[in-house]
């Protein structure tokens, strides 16, 4: 069993913790990675009560599945690609349905806090194809490195690479 205080411990090691049932590990896990999911997920959906759900589901999923993890591969590339998937999942979803008062507020609240050079920018990025615009968030809004980027997206650092490259070709053509 792990001390909750020991946040020095290695993902394997929490894993390997977490399949035995140990709730101190999984605790560790669940607070080294929690802002930096909340920060990916709000960027993606803007609503971090959506965000906050999505990542309790995530770690829901992670314990009661908790015997399938492989200690050999990174917990951090499986907790981003999972909650990719969720976020896209929660889209599609919600796309049908109209957006609720709760998030209509938050929307006044942002625009009202936030410059229109900021907002300009945050709409370009939130028409950007979903696979551009993971990569950048990873790269640009969270600070991964490439090599980063693509273990947690499980693609090879040129498509990173060439991703990035993409976006700022975009990105250049919306603001000239």
């Amino acid at each position: 069993m792990l001390s909750s205080k020991n946040n020095d411990t290695a993902d394997e090691e929490l894993v390997e913790a977490i399949k035995e049932n140990d709730h101190a590990a999984f605790k560790i896990l669940y607070y080294r990675y929690f802002q930096k999911l909340i920060r990916f997920a709000y960027y993606r959906l803007r609503s971090i009560e959506t965000a906050r759900d999505l990542i309790q589901e995530l770690f829901f999923r992670v314990w009661t599945g908790r015997e399938r993890l492989n200690p050999q591969k990174s917990i951090q590339a499986y907790l981003y690609r999972s909650l990719n998937n969720l976020v896209i999942n929660y889209r599609k979803l919600s796309s049908s349905q109209t957006s609720s008062l709760t998030d209509l507020d938050e929307r006044k609240i942002k625009v009202a806090e936030q410059q229109e050079n900021t907002i300009d920018i945050q709409n370009a990025i939130e028409r950007l194809p979903e696979k551009l615009k993971t990569v950048f968030i990873l790269s640009r809004v969270e600070g991964y490195k490439y090599t980063e980027i693509a273990e947690i997206c499980d693609i090879s650092v040129k498509a990173v690479e060439k991703r990035m490259t993409k976006v700022f070709v975009l990105l250049r053509k919306e603001f000239g």
